[in-house]
């Protein structure tokens, strides 16, 4: 009747988790929640870890229900696949209506491609990403797969129980590792993330094992061991901190993602630069043209006072031919590239804040976008905004915004940005990085060495030059009949025997601003030349409010400008050349080109461009020669990935064997020499406990009592010895003690060879011995002394 009762009563209730399954679903949850919070700089708000946490309790439940109904594993995946899409559309693409629920043909298809693509999408998208896009399916097939996995391997078990214990804790490692590779390389409270990861790891790793090992010790309870074990994992987590902090620094910049391996499918170095048709923005003297937009409208801009830079791009790559822009000027990797972005753009620059709204015109065209500042967030409103916010780039370290869809007329956005203070005065420290200086131009070497002999500073010399090209120099467009052997142009042929070597410097904001650049390389300062237009009264700006200025790079990383007035001359040049100038006319020097083409590129040829670009990077390349960079992708991901586990692995089992060792010490140099020999005694007793010996322990329990139950030949005598010495009627020496502990080491070292390897190395970190033993032991009367 007993048995018929007993299985009425448990039938019902075997569906609910018991007390060891519930522990293990709390912390699969606990360690999804750490572990996606690492997504909180990829996303807008919170919305991502709700619904990767609602996907982890979904799966939680159905593979916990699954397996108690005795279904197989596939089962729960076939049934989370179902879920993955029903609720997906809801959930991730904010499906309304009475079908939001029963997902169609492109619902299924979105959800597919994200689940496929998104991640490169993520990893291609200057982060934060819209916390309400497409791009929360991939949090919620993340949360799915970690429920799954976690409270499947939670249920496993296998002939050894300390891999039993440790599966489910490398399931949710694996989990942690997966949204580290997603992630950004500047976390927010990385360290925190960390600590709490492992120490929730650490203690379920702590309770599965004991739970797996409860049979061998007899069923005890073990509560002052795991409170001992929880006090260890807190103190190895606290010492991670500031461990981690001495070991990576305080700067995270060698963190390790995937974003900074894939390659974002976008090469800025196929569109001509801008700068080399600088010349359809000059006036072109009453002369037809049709290229020609100099009082032609190219676009209007509302918000920005009077007089800011609106900028079209920033060139920050010279390969002798052109100024351009580039993926990979600066030495940081993540920061000179063009990114996708959302509608928020995380790009923190201290400044004046404004709103504006640009409507592009009649006049201008191609794909660079024109923004003033440093954007914070941008919204196209007219001419296809959703095409043009799908292929939108930024590239925070040159402010430059590129649409390769194209702009043409009546397209209207609306941004917010930050005018940051870059005006260059003499309290500006110029940047110490490394400049290479581009091939070709040595002939800048002693012009350089010249015009700035009485300067001191990086900047000085800078504006040194600038002085001296601003008063020896002289200013053409080449339009006028007598000024057309000025070609446009400023390749290093242009530069040199047309510019800087020539009789009379004569030039107009390309030539200016492309050898300014070049020269404040020449000494020591990284530079780049920007096209854009200043803001008229009115806000609407034509082809003649177009000029070419120079940013220099400052020592805290922000870029100064170099306004064009402070470089470039205004005067006309000679009526008459000099003689010496006959030569520029012939076949060294281009035909002349009045007429500006309407191309961008002018002169040059997209495809030499690409490959010379492809050369450079190339060469650079191979010029890496560093033992870290010649390392395998892999091998780094091992090394930063598993060394911060690692070391708090490593952190807690020192700080264990630290406890150990310190209270050996104690023991061996008691004050009161009776007392080393209760401590070496009691050493012994110690390290048959950890051993897994059941071995007595209680103020009634006699050294001889115990020595019968210590897995030792020699026990019985030294319990006998211990006693002689402690209870003898004379106060025995320190070298009987001395000679005491000799013995008892041996003994020690003895035990440990009669195990095995791995059970000497548990017994090394086991926590029995250092349980506190308190005054009262059940089972067992005091006897009188």
């Amino acid at each position: 009747m007993s048995h018929v009762d007993t299985q009425t009563r448990t039938r019902p209730s075997h569906l609910l988790p018991d007390g060891h399954a519930a522990v293990d679903l709390v912390f699969v949850l606990l360690l999804t929640a750490v572990a996606l919070s690492g997504l909180a700089t990829s996303f807008t708000g919170w919305a991502f870890l709700v619904i990767g946490l609602t996907g982890s309790v979904i799966a939680m439940a159905v593979t916990h229900l699954s397996r108690a109904l005795g279904w197989p594993l596939v089962a729960p995946v076939l049934i989370l696949t179902v879920v993955f899409f029903l609720l997906g559309g809801p959930l991730c693409l904010r499906s309304v209506g009475d079908t939001a629920f029963v997902p169609g043909a492109e619902t299924m298809s979105t959800l597919v491609d994200q689940a496929i693509h998104g991640w490169k999408d993520l990893l291609t998208t200057l982060p934060p990403v819209d916390g309400d896009g497409p791009l929360l399916v991939l949090p919620w097939l993340l949360g799915l797969l970690a429920g799954l996995v976690g409270t499947s391997l939670s249920h496993l078990r296998l002939r050894r129980a300390w891999l039993t214990a440790l599966l489910p804790v490398l399931g949710m490692t694996a989990v942690l590792a997966a949204v580290i590779l997603l992630g950004v390389r500047h976390p927010q409270s990385l360290l925190v993330q960390g600590a709490a990861f492992a120490g929730l790891a650490l203690g379920w790793l702590a309770l599965r094992a004991r739970r797996a090992s409860a049979t061998v010790h007899g069923g005890t309870s073990g509560w002052g061991r795991l409170a001992v074990g929880t006090g260890l994992v807190a103190l190895a987590s606290a010492l991670a901190v500031p461990a981690s902090a001495l070991v990576m620094g305080d700067d995270d910049g060698d963190r390790t993602v995937v974003r900074n391996w894939v390659e974002p499918p976008f090469d800025i170095g196929q569109y001509p630069s801008p700068l080399a048709g600088f010349r359809k923005y000059v006036d072109p003297l009453g002369q037809e043209s049709s290229a020609n937009v100099y009082d032609r409208t190219l676009f209007t801009v509302d918000g920005v006072p009077e007089g800011t830079r609106v900028r079209f791009a920033a060139m920050d790559h010279y390969d002798g031919m052109v100024w351009g822009a580039s993926d990979n000027a600066l030495p940081e990797p993540a920061a000179d590239s063009f990114q996708r972005v959302s509608s928020t753009i995380d790009n923190p620059v201290e400044g004046e804040e404004v709103e504006a709204t640009v409507t592009i015109g009649e006049a201008y065209d191609g794909v660079w976008l024109p923004t003033a500042g440093a954007l914070q967030s941008l919204d196209f409103r007219i001419g296809d905004p959703d095409g043009k916010a799908e292929s939108f780039r930024y590239n925070l370290a040159t402010s430059t915004a590129v649409v390769p869809t194209g702009l043409t007329e009546g397209d209207t956005y609306s941004f917010t940005a930050v005018l940051p203070d870059d005006s260059l005065d003499a309290s500006t420290v110029a940047s110490s990085a490394v400049v290479p200086a581009p091939q070709g131009t040595a002939f800048l070497k002693t012009p350089a060495a010249q015009w700035t002999t009485r300067a001191t500073t990086p900047i000085e010399r800078v504006r040194a030059i600038a002085q001296h090209l601003r008063t020896e120099g002289k200013y053409s467009d080449g339009v006028r009949r007598s000024e057309q052997v000025y070609h446009p142009g400023h390749s290093v042929q242009r530069l040199s025997e047309g510019f800087v070597q020539a009789p009379q410097m004569v030039g107009n904001d390309e030539q200016y601003a492309a050898t300014m650049a070049l020269l404040a390389g020449e000494v020591g300062v990284p530079a780049r030349v920007v096209l854009g237009a200043e803001v008229p009264e009115g806000g609407v700006v034509t082809g003649k409010d177009v000029s070419a200025w120079v940013e220099v790079r400052a020592a805290d990383g922000s870029w100064k400008t170099l306004p064009t007035e402070d470089f470039m001359s205004d005067e006309p040049p000679a009526d008459e050349l000099p003689e010496t100038n006959t030569p520029m006319t012939g076949t060294v020097v281009p035909p002349p080109a009045p007429i500006p083409p309407p191309s961008d590129a002018g002169d040059q040829s997209d495809a030499d461009l690409k490959e010379r670009k492809a050369d450079k990077k190339e060469a650079d390349e191979e010029d890496e020669d560093s033992l870290v960079a010649g390392l395998p992708g892999w091998v780094r991901v091992v090394v930063t990935y598993v060394g911060g586990p690692l070391l708090v692995v490593l952190l807690l089992v020192g700080a264990i064997v630290g406890l150990k060792l310190l209270r050996r010490r104690r023991r061996r140099n008691a004050t009161v020499v009776s007392a080393r020999f209760v401590g070496a005694w009691r050493e012994l007793v110690d390290h048959a406990r950890d051993l897994g010996q059941p071995v007595p322990l209680g103020p009634t329990v006699t050294r001889r009592e115990q020595s019968g139950s210590i897995g030792s030949e020699q026990a019985p005598s030294l319990a006998r010895r211990a006693d002689g010495f402690v209870f003898g009627p004379s106060a025995p020496d320190a070298g009987a003690a001395a000679s005491y502990w000799q013995t008892v080491d041996a003994e020690r070292r003895a035990m440990s060879q009669s195990v095995g390897r791995r059970q000497r190395l548990i017994a090394a970190v086991n926590l029995r011995s250092l349980r506190p033993t308190g005054p009262r032991v059940r089972g067992s009367r005091r006897r009188p002394r």
